[in-house]
C-alpha cells in the first residue's frame, strides 16, 4: 500500500527549531519555533549577551557564544504527524 491509495493518510513531516539553553552541565529546551530566526530571537529571554555563529551543520544551524563558551544553540528536528 502506498500513501497515494484512497483511504490511506500520508504521514506529514515538519521541521521544528528548538532553542536549547546551557544550564549547569547540560541543555534545557526553552523554546520551539517554526524558523531558526524565531528561536534565535527568543534567546534574549533566557541569556544576556553573546554572539550568534552559524555552524554550517544541518541539524544545528546556530550557536550563541561568549568567547569560546557556548550559551545556547538552535537545533533542527523533524516531527512526524500521521
Amino acid at each position: 500500500m502506498t500513501a497515494a491509495e484512497p483511504g490511506i493518510l500520508a504521514a506529514m513531516q515538519q521541521f521544528v527549531y528548538v532553542l536549547e539553553v546551557v544550564r549547569g552541565t547540560g541543555y534545557i529546551r526553552a523554546h520551539f519555533a517554526q524558523t531558526a530566526g524565531a528561536a534565535q530571537r527568543r534567546a534574549s529571554k533566557y541569556v544576556a549577551g553573546g554572539v550568534w555563529a552559524e555552524t554550517g551543520q544541518v541539524g544545528q544551524p546556530l550557536r550563541l557564544l561568549d568567547g569560546q563558551r557556548e550559551l545556547a544553540r538552535v537545533v533542527r528536528e523533524t516531527v512526524d504527524y500521521s
